[in-house]
């Protein structure tokens, strides 16, 4: 679950970048690739909380989830050239209506991160199923669950930011942390 976070957050800073390539480096282009982000996570953690008291093996669709990630984060470059596409053909069009802009920066945001998003969100209550169908206290394996996620994500942001990007490139980037 450590390599899970780390995994998320290199994606996260990797899907800023390019992005902000697309959108533009502004708060409102960076706010939006957040909430596109984080809602992806929300929805994931609802669906799969909802699932996880029903499968039978939730450390085998917790795998088929990290899987799914990881496929989807291997087809951004290419999802994110459509987006280009779309945003360079509308923008012109729609530069003198800001919030439109920022709609269509929203909804192309979510075009490209929902399915990731989604399935990282439905880790964490797949991960804790499945700790927990060994007898574990709720409470203190959720905590260790998310403590770990979390310390994975930093060093995923960290390691991204600092090394990843700067020496291997972003291609290479999207491989390793898939």
């Amino acid at each position: 679950f450590f390599l899970s976070g780390v995994s998320a957050l290199v994606y996260q800073v990797l899907w800023m970048r390019l992005l902000a390539l697309v959108f533009g480096i502004t708060i409102h282009a960076a706010s939006t690739v957040l909430a596109a982000f984080m809602a992806g996570l929300a929805l994931g953690s609802m669906f799969a909380g909802r699932m996880a008291d029903r499968v039978r093996r939730p450390l085998v669709v917790f795998a088929a989830a990290e899987a799914g990630v990881a496929i989807a984060a291997l087809a951004t470059p290419l999802a994110l050239a459509g987006v280009e596409a779309i945003y360079v053909r509308s923008y012109g069009a729609l530069s003198d209506w800001p919030v439109v802009v920022g709609i269509l920066r929203l909804v192309l945001s979510f075009a490209v991160l929902i399915v990731p998003t989604t399935l990282m969100g439905a880790t964490l209550p797949l991960a804790v199923k499945a700790s927990l169908a060994r007898g574990a206290i709720l409470g203190r394996q959720v905590s260790l669950l998310y403590a770990f996620n979390t310390a994975g994500a930093v060093s995923g942001a960290l390691v991204a930011g600092i090394w990843l990007i700067p020496q291997l490139g972003i291609s290479w980037a999207f491989r390793i942390a898939a």
